[in-house]
């Protein structure tokens, strides 16, 4: 009796952790607190790529509210064909951020569904890039395909989770 009950036991412990394995991170483990925009300008010096996307960043900050991890406004352009490039702002300093992550995604031929490249939600620290996360545009940095679930830090993405693109 003893035996059937281990066994159980055992295929209980080993069904939780499949299950368990298997749980995507949601936006709702990562909330942010959404603050308003109070910024009136990109600050240029706080970053030494700002200069040279000051457009599009004064675009973005003039044309967009928070919609990023609370205070950010989540910001790209194309950087060739299939190609995003991004930047984070503070929407209350205008301080500017170039996460490697954000820099050359690609969705490289991921079908994508009903999903966008890079998804995000302004009441969570939660970023999910479908394809390549950016590697800086460092050939030596070349990522996984598949799907990238990042939080923010405040000054950096963490890696939460990474599901490979099957084969």
């Amino acid at each position: 009796m003893s035996n059937k009950i281990r066994l159980i036991a055992f295929l209980f412990l080993a069904f939780s952790t499949i299950c368990n394995a298997q749980k995507l991170p949601t936006y709702s483990q990562f909330p942010a607190k959404v603050e308003k925009k109070t910024a009136k300008k990109i600050n240029l010096a706080s970053h030494p790529e700002a200069k040279m996307y000051r457009t599009n960043l004064r675009n973005a900050l003039a044309n967009s509210d928070v919609n990023f991890a609370g205070k950010y406004i989540l910001t790209y352009w194309g950087c060739g064909t299939g190609c995003r490039q991004g930047a984070l702002i503070d929407a209350q300093t205008g301080n500017v951020f170039f996460p490697v992550e954000l820099q050359g995604v690609s969705a490289g031929g991921i079908e994508l569904g009903n999903h966008e490249m890079m998804e995000y939600k302004k009441n969570s620290n939660l970023l999910i890039i479908y394809g390549y996360a950016g590697s800086g545009f460092e050939s030596e940095n070349n990522n996984q395909h598949g799907i990238y679930y990042y939080q923010w830090k405040g000054k950096a993405f963490k890696l939460v989770k990474f599901i490979k693109k099957k084969e």
